[in-house]
């Protein structure tokens, strides 16, 4: 049987793929992968598609959706002309895939948008900014899934620099290429003191932060 991969299918970093939606027709290769989890940044989740929702269910697999470049149309109301969303995720929803991905108990992990490209490009740019990957590099990446790159998109990489707050992880859990820029502070009971870890890098206003609560 020929194996067929996903559009755009690709490593992220070990055990960590990115591609397209699935489709029948790529099933059999995404079961040599042994995957746990795959997450989809979707309009809406993959249990609607019963195909696929038997594929996980018979191969072990959890389903994960963050909803991404939905809108909702309601008839009964007057249409209102509404801006166009320059970009079609926000940091509210990668924040969100942050704190899954950064998870090594969550892996190996397939993740994907529709198509493969714009949505889940603009995920893995910004999470190449835990590795301290160069702008240039990160951009480099990111054109070779999308034709071209706009002002909208490029400034949703650049300007991501968010703190992001981790509640329940370990430290031994996080996956080993994301960098630790900051540590929150914890207090010990034992002595009533309050002690802090920071890791801050060089460039620490222009590169997002992790907040760990639990060490």
């Amino acid at each position: 049987m020929s194996l067929v991969t996903p559009l755009h299918f690709s490593f992220v970093q070990p055990n960590f793929y990115r591609g397209s939606y699935p489709r029948e027709i790529n099933f059999p290769f995404l079961r040599t992968l042994n995957l746990k989890y795959i997450l989809s940044l979707t309009p809406d989740p993959l249990d609607k598609d019963l195909g696929i929702s038997k594929f996980c269910t018979e191969n072990g697999i959890k389903m994960i959706h963050i909803e991404c470049s939905k809108e909702t149309k309601d008839k009964t109301k007057p249409k209102v002309k509404r801006k166009k969303k320059t970009v079609p995720i926000e940091y509210g929803v990668l924040h969100e895939c942050i704190k899954f991905l950064i998870d090594g108990r969550n892996y190996p992990c397939y993740m994907h948008c529709m198509n493969g490209e714009l949505v889940t490009s603009l995920v893995v740019a910004c999470l190449r900014k835990f590795s301290y990957w160069g702008t240039v590099s990160i951009l480099n990446e990111f054109l070779a899934y999308n034709s071209s790159i706009n002002i909208h998109e490029r400034s949703f990489i650049e300007d991501f620099n968010s703190e992001i707050e981790i509640d329940g992880l370990l430290l031994q859990d996080k996956v080993p290429w994301i960098a630790i820029q900051h540590v929150a502070s914890q207090k010990q009971d034992e002595c009533k003191k309050e002690i802090e870890i920071t890791k801050v890098s060089s460039s620490k206003n222009m590169l997002p932060k992790l907040k760990f609560h639990s060490l």
